[in-house]
């Protein structure tokens, strides 16, 4: 089944729209976050839409802050929601050469490994975002962040994906597009991802240790390798 890309981006921001504001009475922190089932749309419209996917979520996911409480916090939640589609896309194309699936073992795990990245990802930008944009260093953001989207991911995104991809629907998934940075250098994909991953799982431990950028300097210069290693990911 063809979908075209008008029709992609409708079906998307329609989707996370209902979805994403029908749960925003489900406060966590005012303001801020709520629970999200809607956080299992990102990466499966980014797997089967790719870029067209990610627009519509960070479109979608701002439009629904106009049911809540619309803010400048806003922008960073579209910015984050766009990434959270978009970079389980680039992933999944650097690591394998199928289009996207769960009909193995194989792609189940890579699946779920996609998804704990992105879901470290995403709470690391809400988090950090907040801290050095607008001053507010909030530990619980990311974890609520990151359990609602890995967890929401794995409930509910992988049997999305299963029935999208499955022989009745049969969806023609976005084709892989070129890299720019690792498409010549693709032995780097691995040491990179890696190290990724170790300055993610960095981050990870550092908020639930309790620490506060305000009084470890150092994880501000975690945060700007993770950028650099986050940019070459996804162009």
């Amino acid at each position: 089944m063809i979908i075209s890309r008008k029709k992609q981006f409708a079906i998307t921001f329609a989707a996370f729209l209902v979805l994403g504001a029908s749960f925003k009475v489900m406060t966590l922190i005012e303001g801020l976050t709520e629970v999200r089932p809607v956080n299992a749309i990102p990466p499966v419209a980014g797997l089967c839409f790719g870029p067209v996917g990610g627009l519509a979520c960070g479109i979608g996911n701002l439009c629904a802050d106009f049911f809540g409480e619309l803010n400048w916090y806003s922008l960073l939640g579209m910015a984050a929601n766009f990434i959270a589609a978009f970079l389980p896309y680039r992933l999944w194309h650097l690591f394998s050469n199928e289009a996207p699936n769960l009909h193995t073992k194989r792609n189940i795990l890579l699946y779920l490994v996609i998804s704990l990245i992105n879901a470290f990802t995403t709470a690391w930008l809400l988090a950090f975002g907040l801290d050095v944009f607008f001053g507010m260093w909030i530990p619980t953001v990311y974890i609520y962040v990151f359990f609602n989207n890995f967890g929401f991911s794995a409930l509910f995104g992988m049997p999305l994906l299963i029935i999208l991809t499955s022989d009745s629907v049969r969806l023609q998934c976005e084709k892989r597009r070129r890299y720019m940075i690792l498409g010549g250098e693709r032995r780097m994909k691995w040491p990179l991802c890696a190290v990724y991953a170790g300055l993610m799982v960095t981050v990870l431990v550092f908020v639930f240790l309790g620490l506060s950028p305000g009084d470890a300097g150092w994880i501000h210069g975690v945060s700007a390798a993770a950028v650099l290693g986050l940019v070459c990911q996804l162009v």
